[in-house]
């Protein structure tokens, strides 16, 4: 039995892993759950970190696409792979070898090369399984991803150990995913990669002691608590970092890098005293208190706030409050009667009035002052001629 894969270009969203039917000495078994069922496959691209999410689908027949994109090697397009060895580590993990069908050649006398996928396969449910290609990244091929890819003058025999001949790695690769379509179990926070052939992940793992909640806290992101895994916190609004770390690591030592972040309210800076008001109300100066002023007697805001709050920025809202004296209008001149004293026309200045001679008042005020309304007191002086006034009452 040959297990055939092809790639699609990502942009399509589908992707085929074949399996063909024909005579062969390859012994390569994939885990059964992967046959014949719609997986939806999430990774990060290698040569971009880019995440991607395409379909993934293993098959019994030959499918073609007009449309297909893979890999190029030197100008040779590798779109078909035959499988040729895997290794059964546990009931739940697995690594399998594909090996393309063509080979390419990097110039005239370069000889035959092929390429290589090592797949390390975990189960998780019959509905989800996550895997690592265990190669560093080959940038001779388009696009850039991890497959083995030996020299012409030392190709290994299709029988050479898998471990130590075609899956290794110097830099750790990324997780990646397969969803049976329509399902939602997830990858537990532990999942991590280890060596396929030496000893259980169990047994190979360093771990880390779960972390107490942070108060004032959330955590933002959290790759697990297994050797290299992070996990990072933000202080919730209206609190900031005083001391110990947002991001820690889970270290060999079984040890987290850095310390407990400690998050503390915001305080806002004490107000100056604020001209011709008082303060009516005030909760504090820290995040979200609030403090509220009132213009006094015969002064109203012309400017500014009168209500302000501790924000989480560490500043108050709004802007400093201006109060200024209340003016009242100039008033027109009154008949028959001369202005003696005005002290001007603001908040309880006065103006005062007298009848020209042979005039008296009859009504209003000769005196009159302005309010913290805006307004005079009293009403306007009548001042009229005393023979006219003393001839109406005769009759």
């Amino acid at each position: 039995m040959d297990f055939k894969i092809l790639f699609v270009n990502p942009m399509t969203v589908v992707i085929y892993l074949l399996m063909l039917s024909t005579v062969t000495d390859a012994n390569c078994i994939l885990p059964p759950e992967l046959r014949n069922m719609e997986w939806i496959y999430n990774y990060i691209r290698p040569d971009n970190n880019q995440p991607v999410t395409t379909t993934l689908r293993f098959q019994n027949t030959i499918l073609t696409s007009p449309s297909s994109i893979n890999f190029n090697a030197f100008g040779t397009t590798i779109d078909a792979w035959t499988c040729i060895s895997n290794l059964t580590l546990s009931n739940t993990e697995s690594v399998v070898l594909f090996k393309s069908d063509q080979s390419y050649t990097t110039g005239l006398f370069s000889g035959s090369r092929w390429l290589y996928l090592c797949m390390k396969f975990t189960k998780v449910t019959d509905n989800l399984f996550y895997f690592y290609l265990l190669s560093d990244v080959d940038n001779t091929i388009v696009p850039n991803e991890r497959v083995f890819n030996p020299p012409h003058n030392s190709i290994p025999a299709d029988t050479e150990p898998l471990c130590s001949t075609f899956c290794q790695y110097s830099t750790e690769p990324k997780i990646r995913t397969l969803q049976k379509t329509g399902t939602t179990d997830v990858v537990p926070s532990d999942a991590a990669l280890c060596t396929p052939c030496e000893n259980p992940c169990e047994e190979q793992v360093v771990a880390c002691e779960d972390l107490n909640p942070v108060n004032f806290a959330t955590i933002t992101n959290q790759t697990g608590t297994n050797y290299q895994d992070t996990i990072t916190y933000a202080c919730i609004t209206g609190y900031k970092l005083t001391s110990g770390s947002l991001t820690r690591q889970c270290m060999a030592n079984e040890n987290w890098s850095g310390s407990l972040p400690v998050c503390e309210v915001v305080t806002c800076e004490d107000l100056d005293p604020v001209n011709f008001t008082t303060i009516t109300y005030q909760t504090g100066t820290n995040y979200q208190d609030t403090i509220t002023y009132a213009c006094i007697t015969g002064y109203k805001l012309t400017s500014g706030s009168l209500t302000r709050q501790c924000m989480a920025n560490e500043n108050w809202s709004g802007s400093l409050p201006v109060c200024e004296v209340v003016a009242c209008e100039e008033l027109n001149p009154v008949n028959f009667a001369t202005i003696i004293t005005q002290t001007g026309t603001n908040y309880q200045d006065t103006i005062t009035y007298a009848c020209i001679t042979g005039y008296k008042l009859t009504s209003g005020s000769l005196t009159r002052q302005c309010m913290a309304n805006g307004n005079w007191s009293g009403n306007r002086p009548v001042c009229r001629h005393h023979c006219h006034s003393h001839r109406r009452r005769r009759r």
